[in-house]
């Protein structure tokens, strides 16, 4: 049975990822402590870390009540998935032209807003993992002080076991 340790704050410091490892006697790695409490594009994000090019695949998509709901993933060039995404988009508070291209489900929510420019405040509510299987953060998306997005990621990466010494 896996157990999940998470930390709930606002803004994340340095602290709250040594007080997730702390309760879990774990260690995280710079590159997952960088993907927990990234401000930017995570897909860019990913592009960097891993030295390839990204894609996102739409798994489903559907739009109801002026909320899309949407599972997607990014995958490498090298076909890896290195990002799961669950996002809940409020289809009313988002411009026409930005709402067109994310039901197009070509591209990433991020690369869409940074294309059209959007001023973004992204508020990282949650960062977490199971044991050994795998890290999250769960963020809101605001533009113009409107919640326009909540997004759960999860990175498939191995957290290890803190040595003792």
């Amino acid at each position: 049975m896996y157990r999940v340790y998470h930390v709930k704050n606002h803004p994340f410091t340095v602290d709250d990822i040594d007080k997730l490892e702390a309760i879990s006697n774990k260690i995280l790695d710079l590159v997952q402590r960088l993907l927990l409490i990234d401000l930017g594009n995570t897909q860019y994000l990913l592009e960097v870390i891993n030295n390839t090019e990204t894609k996102i695949k739409v798994i489903e998509q559907v739009e109801e009540k002026n909320v899309i709901k949407r599972k997607s993933c990014i995958i490498s060039s090298n076909n890896n998935i290195l990002a799961y995404a669950n996002s809940r988009i409020y289809s009313k508070k988002i411009p026409l032209e930005v709402l067109e291209e994310i039901r197009e489900q070509k591209y990433g929510i991020g690369k869409i807003l940074l294309s059209h420019r959007l001023e973004i405040f992204k508020k990282i509510t949650e960062i977490g993992f199971t044991t050994e299987l795998h890290i999250f953060r769960n963020y809101s998306l605001y533009h113009k002080e409107r919640l326009i997005c909540r997004i759960n990621e999860v990175f498939p990466m191995k957290v290890r076991k803190r040595s003792t010494k």
